[in-house]
């Protein structure tokens, strides 16, 4: 973890803090005054003593007020600077899988995917039959799908402003443990690659897969991220899902997305689909 040789002290214009203009969308900072915190950088071994790495986001050092968030996500726009809750229960960010461990990938290499390509290469990967023990999910698990994969699911309807629901979901995710992130990004779809976060290194090698289906799930179903941990993402939905074969579609894309959730605690697609019916928040882990 980086300490940028400042005392601890509200800053209200991190654009100067960051070095640069977050694709010219922070050159005017922030409206609100910040508690007082620092800067995450990198900390991948592509960093040596001689270069000094580059901030990759501001994070505070006490757990944030539910109005602070809010205000902050109001500004994003304007800021360019995602509000996001980091939670890491060893007190010690960037040090594990939060922040800077891989290098961070350039935003472009997530706007070369698209979600169904995402799913459908992640997908025939889980479902590649082994020469000896066949394939490695049965029909069950897949239910009501099979080994072929089924394409992305349809776009939900708006039950809210997501922006608001994003508000009124984020009390559930703030304890003693979370701090706040702001991160130079447009969309939050986009933290998980430019933090260099690893929390899901056992299921995909880089990340900007991923974002690129989170970006999917903003316009389809009004998702906003709200918490990264080492190895755990929650996301705000403002369109879930409701009909049955609706949420298997779903349940489906998000197999591929984080396996482990799926099939680990709920045990196959279609009782992982009966849990996100009508729910306005998603939660993923990663072993």
């Amino acid at each position: 973890m980086l300490r940028d040789g400042r005392p601890a002290e509200a800053a209200t214009d991190l654009a100067s803090m960051f070095g640069r203009g977050t694709d010219g969308a922070a050159e005017h900072g922030l409206s609100v005054t910040l508690p007082p915190g620092e800067l995450l950088a990198e900390q991948s071994t592509r960093t040596d003593a001689a270069t000094e790495p580059a901030p990759l986001c501001w994070i505070s050092d006490d757990r944030p007020s539910v109005q602070l968030l809010a205000a902050l996500r109001a500004d994003h726009p304007r800021s360019g600077l995602w509000p996001l809750l980091l939670c890491d229960d060893t007190e010690i960010y960037g040090e594990r899988c939060t922040v800077g461990v891989v290098a961070p990938e350039p935003l472009e290499h997530v706007e070369r995917w698209q979600a169904i390509q995402v799913m459908t290469r992640i997908w025939d990967g889980l479902c590649q039959a082994d020469s000896e023990l066949g394939p490695a999910y049965d029909s069950d698990s897949l239910a009501p799908f099979d080994h072929s994969c089924p394409g992305t699911a349809p776009a939900g309807s708006l039950l809210a402003d997501p922006d608001v629901l994003a508000n009124q979901q984020v009390p559930r995710f703030i304890d003693e443990e979370t701090r706040l992130a702001l991160v130079p990004v447009r969309r939050g779809a986009d933290v998980l690659t430019v933090l260099g976060w690893s929390g899901a290194a056992n299921h995909v090698s880089r990340t900007a897969g991923l974002s690129a289906m989170l970006r999917s799930w903003e316009e389809r179903f009004g998702a906003r991220v709200l918490r990264l941990g080492p190895d755990r993402l929650d996301i705000s939905v403002a369109a879930p899902p409701h009909e049955a074969e609706h949420a298997a579609a779903v349940a489906a894309e998000h197999w591929t997305f984080a396996p482990d959730r799926v099939m680990q605690e709920s045990g196959s697609i279609a009782a992982y689909a009966r849990e996100i019916s009508g729910r306005r928040s998603w939660s993923f882990w990663w072993e």
